[in-house]
């Protein structure tokens, strides 16, 4: 049993880590997408190689395809501690929010209110603040300028006249970085009366939640984040579930989350998402010997690691934004996985962001710059969302030397 990851062990996992022409790029956009390992690739090959078929046919190849997927939607459940039937596997986190807004909707009344932040990505925003065409009043639970927090307080004050239905809100925010507390904030808003629809995208890397725990009506998330394909998940209790209106063909009325679900899944995608888990499996194996049957405690183990290697990395890019005070740092300055994720928004003074990802990309050194579909909490951060921010984004598998390779490439460019 070791404590400590075998980061190098990790990173032989992921073919993208060998670059065809010398070496290895720096990945630091991990919050934009995260690299795939093998063993995804290896199952979506495999589907798509012997069970390219409609998985609902009693032949051999759509019954191993759909085997295929119902395995790995039922170890995606098992990872969150919830039931198979209260997820949905659809194309992305804006679509499936967009579809569930829609089905929510006729549950609301002229003069019911909703909640939504400006800390959210726009998938988690845009949606319900629409309904405002419907009758319905969107209320803006605003994020401190000076932090990029969400002050609890502040939505204490828009849940007081007991008119607010639903609170929309992110687990982190993908420009702030900071961790709300979910199963707190979600406690506030159902004694109020209201449900929470919580936008888990730039959570899930960083951090394994049990929903059930956590109490949440709603989750979401994109797989692309967690080492995945680009599909997405929507967790809703069940009872939430079947109350919706159906979305879906006139004959799903009442089959669960297939309301939710237009059109269904990609089955190679959906077939493919079980090499998550053969991942985390993989981890486990290489640093634990005692067995643990429940995929949710195998990973949750092996979470334990990746914020042990998180933190590692993230105090040593926090060491050296010390040496440059001249740079602002969005979010809290803190190398905690609970309070924060590996996710950092930068404001360079005399520096455009985009010139900066160009200039590192040279490098070698992959970063993100703009608003990153946060337009809103640039704006209340009071920065100028056709500018943005510089992003750099870190893993488990990020490396402290990755994190030195940055810091000088950027010494060398500010001067």
């Amino acid at each position: 049993m070791s404590d400590k990851l075998d980061v190098e062990f990790c990173r032989a996992q992921f073919p993208l880590m060998s670059s065809a022409d010398g070496a290895p790029d720096a990945y630091f956009e991990n919050a934009g997408g995260s690299y795939v390992p093998r063993q995804v690739i290896d199952a979506m090959t495999a589907f798509m190689t012997d069970s390219q078929t409609q998985p609902e046919w009693p032949f051999a190849a759509a019954k191993r395809g759909k085997a295929r997927i119902e395995k790995a939607q039922k170890g995606i459940a098992a990872l969150f501690n919830i039931s198979p039937d209260e997820l949905v596997i659809g194309p992305s986190t804006t679509l499936n929010n967009y579809v569930l807004a829609q089905a929510l909707r006729p549950g609301f009344a002229e003069g019911d209110a909703i909640v939504v932040t400006n800390q959210d990505h726009e998938a988690n925003g845009g949606c319900w603040r629409r309904l405002a065409d419907t009758g319905i009043e969107v209320r803006e639970w605003q994020l401190d300028p000076a932090t990029g927090d969400l002050d609890p307080a502040r939505l204490d004050a828009l849940l007081a006249d007991g008119k607010v239905k639903l609170v929309a809100f992110p687990h982190v925010s993908n420009v702030v970085g900071s961790v709300n507390d979910v199963k707190a904030i979600t406690a506030k808003a159902h004694a109020a009366g209201a449900m929470t629809v919580v936008d888990g995208v730039a959570a899930v890397a960083h951090t394994l939640s049990d929903l059930k725990d956590l109490d949440v009506d709603f989750y979401l998330f994109s797989f692309y984040k967690l080492f995945g394909p680009h599909l997405a998940m929507l967790y809703g209790k069940k009872e939430r579930i079947d109350a919706v209106a159906n979305q879906n063909h006139f004959f799903h009325e009442g089959n669960g989350a297939a309301m939710l679900n237009p059109g269904g899944t990609n089955y190679e995608s959906a077939g493919s998402i079980g090499g998550i888990l053969d991942y985390f499996d993989a981890v486990y194996d290489r640093h634990f010997d005692a067995p643990a049957n429940d995929p949710r405690a195998r990973a949750t183990a092996v979470y334990r690691l990746f914020q042990k290697q998180e933190e590692a990395v993230m105090k040593r890019f926090l060491d050296w934004l010390d040496t440059r005070p001249e740079i602002r740092l969005i979010g809290r300055r803190e190398a905690d996985c609970h309070r924060r994720a590996a996710t950092f928004s930068l404001v360079i003074p005399d520096h455009v962001p985009e010139a900066l990802a160009e200039a590192l990309g040279a490098k070698g050194l992959c970063v993100g710059a703009g608003h990153f579909y946060g337009y809103r909490c640039i704006q209340a951060l009071g920065l100028d969302p056709e500018v943005g921010v510089l992003r750099v984004s870190m893993v488990h598998y990020t490396t402290e030397a990755e994190v030195d390779r940055l810091t000088a490439a950027l010494d060398e460019i500010l001067g």
